[in-house]
Formats: structure tokens, C-alpha cells, sequence
């Protein structure tokens, strides 16, 4: 049973997502296209929210399904325009009966239906998420690993300026129509001084097709999705693309757009701010442009152009640490500063001093930059204190280091939080003169929580020294539990009877196959594991029309053997690549194939592949037994789990918009297990323990 604790009047969101989920299945009966992909389809446009433009330049996609072609909406569902744009449940209906009606022209192809629907790009982000799924409360989607995003017929081909995107790491060149932007030939005609942070109002996918419509009238340089920082650029630097709505910041600027919605949480995501700011690294580089928020030479908001009619990119965009990423931090390495929100200091007001000058960064004028706390030791208990906690994009290996400016001279022990426990570094801040020090490289779970933090304080074995309390930041090293592979041909590999060499290549160059029938063959994938729990296993295949429908594979599994079965049939030969079997609780990477099958002429033997999922295994005990057991509420700020026998533990809350605020795992917990946690609105506990979930939702007052 699910216990909520509810102190706030409605509208809830909860209830908002569960009304919501109705609608779908709804839909789903009447026009039999798959709540999943309905979902997806909303999640990728609109993040389950009911949008609608307000702007003439926003981009035309209307309400929760961003339906953008609303005259066919309209004439292939019977439903009009104004229903369509006004209504939730009628949106979803008719978006379903769109997308029924495109996968009718393409012969039930999905990939084209949603090519039709809203784009390329579009189409491979619906199937992406499709294929991975969705942990999202209420409105989850479950991953299909049956769909392939390998398009070898339509691939994306780079164009020219010159050939393929400017920079190294954007991923791709789609250019806008030429009636939206102006032939240039910049910084000649005119410098480039400025970069300009805008908001799409609506989705990633919509943006591009957008800008490439000729009646937009409107375009940017860059375009970035948020899910994970996939950045298209859409006009060249030499080019002045119309995004400013001023005609001389048009033509000083570069214009990057951020796939999102400035009235809506959760968009500017740290992968897709990481990507930016090397974009703007980049053209800061390139251009000259200062490193610093301003309106002359720098970086600006949308908001920030004179006469502008816009607020991009709101209240939810980080400029503090934007610029700190700008800075040039590795995207896998996350920075926490001395006035971001992840710093906390504490102690006597009256005994806290900051020096204006001096400390991690380049140009003072970016706010954050040039700036340290500074208190003096004592030799007693500790008295002021600082603590960065940083939120942390993935679970794994950290090397931690500290900035320590010049004219420091205090001898301290920071404390190092991680996983498994704390370890005290001491540092001579003497010793060191604007540099970074490293503390040691520790294994953290990812999230935010103060279990995953470093702190400092002023005790020392001499009093009145300088303490300097400056930026940390945790550089990514790799991870604890990493996928394992064994190809074919490799140590690790043991065919018995006869498998032949295929002159097609497969994984990392070739494969094996043996033929159905006959005297029994098999082969042998084994390695170590670097971690005992939840492994998704993959089979790398070169589908074909004389293969199997039914290859089986024996996996060990903790205690017994499993068989999973894979259809390696196909009746094209480019249906190629990683392959899901399904996932197993298992600490011996031990999987046997065999030759025997019902249908086919041959067995493929390629790689294998163990992918880590958790440290949650399952026992012979009833979901909703597990679930009864597990007790979670919310008290005075604390989460509170009780935990009814020793296993592994993660604690995850989401805010209202889907965003993970806090990912807590703890290791052979027992017990009570308590978690502070601050904030305010809508607010789902998440518990994942012994191979089930439950799920709490708390309202925080402001």
C-alpha cells in the first residue's frame, strides 16, 4: 500500500499525472496505438505538460501531444483546431489518430510514422526513449529493447560550412532555410562580440523543423536537446542568423537556443548546460569574445536585448554556474563554487570575511569569479564551517581537489563524505598558490545529498591563521561497475564443435556461426564481474534471413541457469548491433549458445555483453509482499524508510517535473534509514529495495 502525505490544496500533481495516465490508456483502446509510444511522444515534446504558443516566432506545436501539423490533426481525427489546442484529452486523442494515419501511409513503419509526425530528429528521439524507457512517477514508459536505432537507409549526412558542424563536439549540421538568416561574411563584415543564451518554447525537434520552415522568419546558430546535450547547428558563424529580434545584435552574435520552457522546471539539465557551455568556450576561443555575463562583450540573455519582447532564458537558468562551466570544466566533472547554491557555510556571522579579488576564476565581473570566504583557525572544536555537496551526474569513481587562492596560510583537515564512509585529508593551504589539490579519488553514488559532500572547518593545531574556503570540484574518473565484454576469438571465449568464420564483419571486426541441426555445437562466454547484482545482457548479431528465430542462450544466474532465447532472424542483413536478451542476477559473467533451434540455418556467435543495472536482486518473496514491508514516510524534514531485512537500498526523490533532485544508495541497509531533505512543492519519494519500487508523494510549504 502507497501512503501519501498531503498538505496542500489541489490541483495536485499526483492526481494531475494520474488523470493524465487515464487519458492515455483511453486513447490507447480506442485508437490502439500503444500508451508507450503516446508517451513518448509527449515526454519528448513537452515533458507531459499542455503548451501552447504565445509568441508569432514560438514554435508552432500545440498542447500535450506538440502536435505541429494541427490542419492534418484536425482533418484526420474530426476534431477541430480550437478542441485540438484547448483540450487535453481531445490533443492526445488527436494526436494518436494522426499517428495512426501516418503509420497507415508507411505500411506500419513507426520510424517514418514519426518521421511524418514531427521530423528526423524527432523520430530518433522517440525511438531512443522508447528503447531505453522512462523512470518517470505515474507515467513511467518500460524500455523496448526491440527497437533498433541504427537507420541505414536515411542516415543524417553533414552539409556544408564547410563540411559538417564548426566545432569538434557538436553532433550535427541541418541547415535552416535561407529566408531565415542573412548571407554574411562575419567577423569581417561585422565582429562577433556577444553570445546569446535564448529558450526554445517548445521542443528540440520542433526548433529545427522550425527554422527550417521559410515562413519562420527566425533561426539561431545552435540548437541544443536536454535530455542528454545533443547540439544541431542550423547557420554558420560566418552567417547572421535572426534570433536577437535587434538587427545589431544579430549581426554581433551568436545565437544558441536550449530546448525547453522558461515557465517550467527541470529543461536546462547539466548535460545539455555542459554542452553549451563548450559551445560557447568554443566561439570565445575562436572570437575573441569576453568570458563574462554582459551586454557588450559577453555572454547575455534573450531577456537582455534592447527592446526585447522575451524573458529567456528565466529564473531557472544558473548563470553563476553556467559560467563556471564556461570556464572550461570537463562535461563529466561537476563544479561547486563559493556562492552557488551548492555552498553552505556556518557559524558566527561576525567571524566570516570574503576577499573580492582573489580566489577560482578569470574576470571578477562574472559574479562568482574572483571571490573566497575566508575565516581564521582555532585550535578548540570547530566554529565556522563550509560544505560543498555537489549533484553528481552519474555513480562512480571522483577525484576531489579544492582551489586554494594565494596569501593562505592555515593548516586544515577537509572531510571527504562518500560512499562507504568519510576520510580526512589535512592540507597546508600554505603550500599552495592559486592551484587545484587534489584530496583523492573516492567512489560516490549520484544525486545530491550531504552524504556525497566534502567539508572544512576552522580547528587546526595553530590558531589565527588564514583559511581560505574557495571552489571544489569533483572530476569523474570512471565507473565502479562498467560494462564487460567478450567477443568471439577472445581469451574468454571457447567454442566447442564447429563454428565457422562468416567473411561479413560483426563486433570489433568478425563473427562465428555454426549450422542448426546435426551434432550438437556450442560456445562459451566467461569473464569475472566487477560487482554481484542486476546485469543486462546483450548479444552483438548480424541479423539474416537463413538465421534462427529462436537462438538459445544458458546464463548463470546466483544459485541456478536461466535460458533466454533471441530471434536472429531478419530479412535484411544491415539489422546489425547490440541486441537485449534480458537481465539476470548474477556475480559470473558465464553465457553458453547453442546451435539446436526449430527454425533457421545457422547460429550467430558474436560478443556478448554485460551491462550493470543495480545491486537489487530478486528472492522468491511476492512483489506485493516486498512492497507491504517497506515502510516510507516523511517527518520533521527526514525521510524515513524502514527496511525490514539487510539488502541494498537506493533512495531517489523527483521533483514535480521528473527532474531526479536526489539519488541515495546505501549498502546492506537495515532498519531505519533516515535522509534529510529540504524544499518546497511537489515532491516523489521513490524507494527501490529487493526488486521492487514504492512510491510516496510529499508537499513541502515553502
Amino acid at each position: 500500500m502507497v501512503w501519501f502525505l498531503v498538505i496542500a490544496p489541489p490541483p495536485e500533481e499526483f492526481e494531475r499525472l494520474e488523470r493524465l495516465k487515464e487519458k492515455f490508456e483511453r486513447v490507447e483502446n480506442i485508437t490502439g496505438i500503444p500508451s508507450d509510444i503516446l508517451k513518448a511522444v509527449s515526454y519528448t515534446l513537452t515533458r507531459y505538460y499542455h503548451h501552447i504558443p504565445k509568441k508569432p516566432e514560438d514554435v508552432p506545436q500545440y498542447g500535450i501531444m506538440g502536435i505541429f501539423k494541427l490542419s492534418d490533426a484536425e482533418k484526420f481525427s474530426g476534431i477541430s483546431s480550437e478542441s485540438i489546442i484547448n483540450d487535453e484529452y481531445l490533443n492526445i486523442l488527436a494526436g494518436a489518430r494522426l499517428l495512426k494515419k501516418y503509420l497507415e501511409d508507411c505500411g506500419g513503419d513507426l520510424r517514418c510514422a514519426l518521421r511524418n509526425y514531427g521530423g528526423e530528429i524527432f523520430a530518433e528521439d522517440v525511438l531512443k526513449l522508447l528503447k531505453n524507457g522512462l523512470d518517470y512517477p505515474v507515467l513511467p514508459i518500460k524500455p523496448h529493447p526491440e527497437i533498433n536505432l541504427i537507420d541505414e537507409e536515411n542516415p543524417i549526412k553533414p552539409n556544408a560550412c564547410p563540411p559538417g558542424p564548426e566545432y569538434p563536439l557538436v553532433d550535427r549540421w541541418i541547415p535552416a532555410h535561407s529566408s531565415n538568416y542573412t548571407s554574411s561574411n562575419r567577423p569581417t563584415s561585422y565582429p562577433i562580440t556577444k553570445i546569446i543564451v535564448h529558450t526554445t518554447e517548445g521542443s528540440y525537434a520542433g526548433a529545427i523543423s522550425w527554422f527550417q520552415n521559410p515562413s519562420a522568419n527566425v533561426s539561431a546558430h545552435y540548437v541544443l536537446r536536454s535530455s542528454d546535450g545533443e547540439a544541431t547547428q542550423m547557420v554558420c558563424h560566418k552567417d547572421i542568423a535572426w534570433h536577437a529580434g535587434n538587427w545589431y545584435y544579430n549581426t554581433r552574435s551568436i545565437g544558441l537556443e536550449h530546448e525547453g520552457y522558461i515557465s517550467q522546471n527541470g529543461w536546462y539539465t547539466d548535460t545539455v548546460l555542459k554542452k553549451s557551455a563548450y559551445i560557447s568556450r568554443m566561439t570565445i576561443s575562436t572570437f575573441g569574445v569576453l568570458l563574462r555575463h554582459d551586454t557588450v562583450n559577453g555572454i547575455m540573455g534573450h531577456v537582455e536585448v534592447p527592446g526585447a519582447t522575451h524573458t529567456d532564458p528565466g529564473q531557472y537558468w544558473d548563470w553563476l554556474y553556467y559560467l563556471a562551466l564556461v570556464e572550461g570544466l570537463r562535461t563529466s566533472d561537476t563544479l561547486v563554487d563559493n556562492l552557488t547554491t551548492g555552498f553552505r557555510r556556518g557559524g558566527p556571522y561576525q567571524y566570516w570575511w570574503f576577499d573580492s579579488g582573489n580566489g577560482f576564476g578569470t574576470v571578477y565581473s562574472l559574479g562568482n569569479y574572483r571571490h573566497t570566504w575566508y575565516t581564521y583557525t582555532t585550535t578548540g572544536s570547530v566554529v565556522n564551517w563550509g560544505r560543498w555537496t555537489p549533484n553528481l551526474p552519474r555513480s562512480g569513481l571522483y577525484e576531489v581537489k579544492v582551489y586554494i587562492p594565494s596569501g593562505y596560510n592555515a593548516y586544515v583537515r577537509y572531510r571527504v563524505y562518500h560512499r562507504g564512509g568519510v576520510t580526512d585529508v589535512w592540507v597546508n593551504q600554505a603550500s599552495y598558490s592559486n592551484q587545484w589539490v587534489s584530496l583523492g579519488t573516492y567512489e560516490f553514488d549520484a544525486g545530491y545529498s550531504p552524504s556525497n559532500s566534502l567539508t572544512l572547518g576552522d580547528t587546526s593545531n595553530v590558531s589565527g591563521r588564514k583559511i581560505a574556503f574557495d571552489a571544489a570540484v569533483w572530476i569523474y574518473r570512471g565507473s565502479l561497475c562498467g560494462d564487460v565484454i567478450v567477443d568471439d576469438g577472445d581469451t574468454g571465449w571457447y567454442p566447442f564443435g564447429n563454428w565457422y568464420l562468416s567473411s561479413y564483419p560483426g563486433y570489433n571486426g568478425d563473427y562465428r556461426y555454426a549450422n542448426v541441426g546435426g551434432t550438437p555445437d556450442s560456445a562459451i562466454w566467461t569473464s569475472s564481474l566487477p560487482c554481484s547484482g542486476s546485469w543486462k545482457i546483450y548479444a552483438w548479431v548480424r541479423k539474416g534471413s537463413n538465421r534462427t528465430t529462436r537462438a538459445m542462450y544458458r546464463v548463470r544466474m546466483i544459485g541456478r541457469d536461466t535460458l533466454l532465447y533471441l530471434n536472429q532472424y531478419s530479412s535484411s542483413s544491415s539489422d546489425t548491433g547490440w541486441f537485449y536478451l534480458g537481465e539476470v542476477c548474477t556475480d559470473t559473467f558465464l553465457v553458453t549458445l547453442y546451435d539446436q533451434a526449430s527454425d533457421g540455418s545457422v547460429v550467430i556467435a558474436d560478443g556478448i555483453k554485460f551491462q550493470w543495472s543495480s545491486s537489487a536482486c530478486y528472492t522468491g518473496t511476492s512483489e506485493e509482499e516486498k512492497r507491504e514491508n517497506l515502510d516510507v514516510r516523511f517527518e520533521g524534514g527526514r525521510i524515513l524508510v524502514l527496511v525490514p531485512k539487510r539488502g541494498d537500498l537506493r533512495l531517489s526523490v523527483y521533483s514535480s517535473d521528473g527532474r531526479k533532485v536526489l539519488d541515495k544508495f546505501y549498502k546492506d541497509a537495515v532498519g531505519y534509514v533516515e535522509q534529510t531533505f529540504e524544499g518546497k512543492g511537489v515532491y516523489f519519494v521513490v524507494v527501490d529495495f529487493d526488486g521492487v519500487r514504492k512510491v510516496k508523494k510529499v508537499m513541502l510549504k515553502p
